[in-house]
């Protein structure tokens, strides 16, 4: 795992750590990165056809910033992630709090 992928698990740790303090435990995501990795959780979670629980869960607590969809977003992590699966994050973002 280089350097900017630990940055990330690093990054996803914390968000992960600020859902529990929402009260709030994103059991699915915490089992994906055990089994894919972090960079391969975003990629997948993102990709999937579904809304997941989590994302509009912390879109309804407000926390944005703590989805997924905004970690693929930021410009830290731009080099982990396509043009393409950027736009979907976007995409999931937008219409997810419809």
């Amino acid at each position: 795992m280089d350097e900017l992928q630990k940055e990330f698990t690093l990054a996803c740790e914390e968000a992960i750590r600020e859902c529990r303090k929402l009260g709030y435990v994103p059991s699915v995501w915490i089992r994906m990165i055990q089994t894919h990795g972090a960079v391969e959780t975003a990629r997948r979670l993102i990709l999937s056809g579904d809304f997941q629980d989590g994302l509009l869960r912390l879109l309804s607590l407000g926390r944005a910033d703590l989805t997924i969809e905004s970690a693929v977003l930021d410009d830290r992590w731009r080099d982990l992630f396509t043009d393409e699966q950027r736009t979907v994050a976007e995409w999931r973002l937008n219409n997810a709090r419809k």
